[in-house]
């Protein structure tokens, strides 16, 4: 009997030093694999991660670990996956939640993107990337004041950022809310961390021509063309911003230009049709509303037709437009219908 103890007890402290052991060379997988994080060298760490991981497939630290390497890795299927093996076993840790955010919105899963970065705010409402990533997503969603919100937190907490992109998308979604001097300030901020990039210049040139500032506004729109001659949106609010100076000459090359890169922007074919209409040139303005509608029927476009068939005395044509706006219930009818009335 007391043989059979020894023989007992002597298996255990095996068996137990075996798993020492085990857990000895996981932690040492591990270990290392964080060391080449530091070096980011992401693929060297990621295949320690697994070793530590088929060695204790418990080890949630690893699993935490291998999905944010994969993250980085852009592998956002397999960040999932051990993500949601680590969320079983650590289910209060915020950062588990973050990271299964990201990769579910790099997946197109907006809702799971939406819940996982929620749930890493319910267990630490200070986490400032979790702010971050919403406003991101919410900005991409055209969600813009949720947007502004948490762009908004995000900064409370990280007020010394040198990311450039989330002012860029703070001024976007204030100027999307009418906040237009919040904007300025924002826009201001992203240009200062990154000078003489085109989108930021040409967002600055928006905002001032919201502030009813359409010097200022093409000036910014001219220095963004001298850095990018093919930027469509420079070359766009140029010839927008002649219309608004009634300078209508000036702003057809403009908007030409901007059709020339991009034979699909409705608003660029319309903006030209107004020239022509306030220049009476109607037949010209005609064939450009006729493009814009090729690839969307708009309310504005459709009612500036219909100016034009006022203008070359055409009733009949002018009165199928009305149709068309009621079909809309656009606001427009009652205007197109008072210049019929008047030929």
């Amino acid at each position: 009997m007391l043989k059979q103890l020894f023989t007992a007890a002597l298996s255990l402290l095996i068996i137990s030093s075996t798993w020492a052991q085990t857990d000895k060379v996981a932690l040492q997988n591990y270990n290392d694999g964080i060391k080449l994080i530091d070096q980011k060298k992401y693929a060297e760490a990621m295949g320690l991660f697994k070793k530590a991981i088929a060695i204790s497939p418990d080890y949630k630290e690893a699993l935490y670990s291998a999905g944010w390497t994969s993250n980085e890795l852009k592998k956002y299927s397999d960040a999932a996956d051990y993500l949601q093996k680590a969320k079983k076993l650590w289910p209060e840790e915020a950062k588990i939640y973050l990271e299964l955010g990201y990769a579910f919105d790099k997946l197109d899963r907006k809702g799971d993107a939406l819940d996982n970065y929620q749930k890493c705010l319910s267990l630490r409402d200070d986490y400032s990337l979790a702010y971050k990533y919403l406003g991101v997503l919410y900005y991409d969603e055209e969600d813009y004041e949720k947007a502004l919100d948490n762009i908004k937190s995000y900064l409370i907490y990280e007020p010394d950022t040198k990311d450039d992109d989330i002012y860029f998308r703070k001024a976007v979604s204030e100027n999307e809310l009418d906040k237009y001097d919040d904007a300025l300030v924002s826009i201001k901020k992203a240009d200062a961390l990154k000078p003489n990039y085109p989108k930021f210049i040409n967002e600055m040139g928006f905002t001032y021509h919201k502030l009813n500032d359409n010097d200022e506004a093409m000036l910014l729109y001219k220095k963004s063309l001298a850095l990018d001659p093919e930027n469509v949106r420079a070359n766009y609010w140029i010839g927008w911003c002649y219309n608004e100076k009634e300078k209508y000459k000036e702003a057809i090359p403009y908007l030409k230009k901007a059709i020339e890169i991009d034979d699909k922007y409705v608003s660029a074919y319309t903006e030209l049709g107004y020239c022509d209409y306030a220049l009476k040139n109607y037949d010209e303005a005609l064939a450009s509303f006729k493009k814009a509608f090729a690839i969307q029927k708009t309310e504005l476009a459709l009612y500036y037709s219909g100016l034009c068939y006022v203008g070359k005395k055409d009733k009949t044509s002018a009165v199928k437009i009305i149709a068309d706006l009621q079909e809309m219930k656009s606001d427009y009818v009652k205007d197109l219908q008072e210049a019929i009335d008047k030929m």
